[in-house]
């Protein structure tokens, strides 16, 4: 049976928890700002508020617990808002910045309770009393709290050693699906800023390869080319990566460096989450076309194959359109095919074409006598350009 003096020293508990619930903000505030001020978080706001937030409520939740039944085990309370932002922690490296937020609420709570329990009794023995259950109840609470965190650190540690990888794959997807389309919680699972701008790249093989790793020399090889490094790197598979630079791709560049068997893919620019968004599609859709091709080309970019994303939607059509413009050309030899693009690209400068594909004159005007026996109608004005559509568009046609 408790006695008076255990049961004096449960009410004066009873009495600071009160006060604690009923603190000032100007206290409320000095836990936040002593939170924040231990914490480095990249002033990621977000961050800072759920944990500033997060150990408020610890402290509201210790005394209305000590109100409650002031000799009673107290549970910790742990937000899923904060399980998210420790497991992100975790994938970065930054395992110590929640962990600090308690400690340093902990402190100073135990200054400002110290200043409560004071003012509510002068008595020696009731001070050492009820300093000493408040400490242990204190400590207990918040080394529960690390203790169910550093669990947790360690479980994701674990998971992750397992396989970064493919749980950088599952948010890629779900980013590009659109089932994760909030930026802050997209950039934060896959530890990317999306304010910024944005160039997707795709590096893969379509070939069956002994050597897994080509993929990632390829990307080895090309990125010091381009200069700059991607913010984001993510094997898609064995024979896949899909990158992210913050600046427009160069293609150029890349096509005398690209690595045997390896194909580039390289989307348009864009900005913010939306640019991220489009040109990763867009990359996506070059890829498509590039590994379809039949013109031997291995790196592309948007602006290159512009033109086919618009005719690759409809295959159908695209052949009814390409029969109905060429006619029995579309059967002649491939030589007679590309030198007429080339004839058509040089504004039908007939001379000039036939210097820059190395023959003489009189036979790419003998091959342009042919094409007008082969084409529907001569070649005028009035179908010039719906010829070079339908040849460029077979450039690109498997």
């Amino acid at each position: 049976m408790m006695n008076s003096f255990d049961q004096r020293v449960d009410e004066l508990l009873r009495q600071g928890a009160e006060r604690v619930l009923k603190a000032p903000q100007s206290w409320r505030d000095e836990v936040g700002k002593a939170v924040v001020a231990a914490i480095d978080s990249e002033n990621m706001p977000f961050i800072e508020s759920v944990i500033r937030r997060e150990n408020l409520i610890g402290v509201m939740h210790w005394a209305n617990s000590i109100l409650s039944d002031p000799n009673g085990p107290i549970t910790p309370v742990i937000s899923s808002e904060l399980y998210a932002i420790i497991r992100e922690q975790v994938r970065k490296g930054e395992l110590d910045i929640s962990l600090n937020g308690y400690r340093v609420a902990q402190n100073i709570t135990w200054r400002r309770w110290m200043r409560i329990v004071f003012d509510l009794t002068s008595d020696k023995d009731e001070l050492q009393a009820v300093l000493d259950r408040s400490a242990r109840s204190i400590g207990n609470y918040t080394d529960a709290a690390i203790a169910i965190l550093s669990r947790y650190i360690d479980a994701e540690r674990a998971e992750l050693a397992k396989g970064a990888p493919a749980l950088q794959r599952e948010v890629l997807q779900q980013v590009l699906s659109g089932k994760l389309a909030d930026p802050f919680s997209a950039g934060q699972r896959l530890g990317y800023k999306f304010d910024r701008p944005h160039t997707v790249v795709r590096i893969w093989t379509s070939e069956i390869q002994r050597d897994s790793d080509l993929v990632n020399r390829a990307a080895d090889r090309i990125v010091p080319i381009l200069g700059c490094a991607p913010g984001l790197r993510i094997e898609e598979g064995e024979s896949s990566l899909f990158l992210c630079f913050d600046q427009p791709i160069d293609y150029s560049r890349l096509e005398s460096d690209c690595p045997d068997g390896v194909m580039v893919a390289v989307g348009q620019a864009g900005q913010g989450f939306s640019g991220f968004l489009e040109s990763a599609n867009s990359a996506r859709m070059v890829q498509m076309i590039l590994a379809n091709a039949r013109n031997g080309r291995r790196v592309a970019d948007h602006e290159l194959v512009r033109l086919q994303t618009i005719l690759v939607s409809d295959d159908g059509a695209f052949q009814h359109f390409v029969s109905d413009v060429l006619g029995d050309c579309l059967r002649a030899s491939q030589d007679l095919k590309h030198n007429l693009l080339m004839y058509l690209k040089q504004g039908c400068n007939a001379a000039y074409t036939a210097e820059q594909l190395g023959i003489h004159r009189n036979t790419l005007n003998r091959q342009l006598d042919r094409v007008n026996d082969l084409l529907p109608q001569p070649l005028g004005d009035a179908n010039r350009l719906n010829i070079a559509v339908a040849l460029e568009g077979l450039l690109w046609r498997p």
